[in-house]
């Protein structure tokens, strides 16, 4: 897979698809489980892969992807060795089962797709961010993560950029007052009744983190 700069996807399919979803997997809305993530992040070259069928029959409804193929994500398929393949690696080792597939919903701070690395360009990540195209979808975002009925999980990180836009929008004030300090950044962390803070799943998340995620779920779902 091509390496690029940070920049929006120039796809116009995954820009099409993301129109009409600006989610993986379950509608976020109905499941009862959010992993939430910084980008949508898509090699440039994606259209050129020999998954890209596999990409667009995923976007276009991640539930019954996940159950006719047995993996979340079109990144876990032999066939891929690119970028994402470590994160979702990492996901996939939770151990979730297909039959749940309609309850768990993949979702960002950004709602259409990218490419390149992020960290290289906090500054382009940030007016991306905070760019009138996201702004409704970072409300639909607020919304969600105030709903105290779903199970929501976010790397540690991600305090950062919620508090960021509390600070210029408003939203996500739930956030403000959280001390990302007081966290064990190689455990599970709890927030509230129903929301859980971890290290990042491309950055050595431990198994032993990733088995009380799977605990949690399935205390939550059974």
């Amino acid at each position: 897979m091509e390496k690029s700069i940070f920049e929006k996807h120039p796809s116009e399919t995954l820009k099409a698809l993301y129109k009409k979803k600006n989610f993986q997997g379950a509608n976020p809305k109905e499941a009862k489980v959010l992993f939430v993530g910084k980008d949508p992040n898509w090699a440039k070259d994606i259209e050129e892969s020999s998954i890209f069928n596999l990409v667009i029959e995923y976007l276009n409804d991640g539930v019954e992807f996940w159950r006719k193929y047995n993996i979340h994500h079109p990144f876990l398929h032999s066939k891929y060795k690119g970028d994402g393949k470590k994160y979702h690696n990492a996901v996939s080792r939770i151990k979730l089962k297909s039959k749940i597939a309609s309850k768990i919903s993949f979702i960002e701070l950004i709602g259409f797709p990218t490419t390149g690395m992020s960290s290289l360009n906090q500054k382009k990540f940030t007016e991306y961010l905070l760019s009138p195209e996201n702004r409704n979808h970072l409300i639909e975002l607020d919304n969600l993560l105030n709903n105290s009925e779903k199970i929501i999980f976010l790397f540690w990180g991600m305090l950062n950029y919620l508090k960021l836009l509390n600070k210029k929008t408003g939203l996500f004030e739930n956030f403000i007052n959280v001390d990302k300090n007081t966290f064990e950044k190689t455990s599970l962390n709890i927030f509230g009744s129903n929301i859980y803070f971890h290290k990042h799943f491309s950055m050595g998340i431990s198994q032993d983190t990733l088995n009380r995620i799977s605990i949690e779920i399935n205390n939550q779902l059974n």
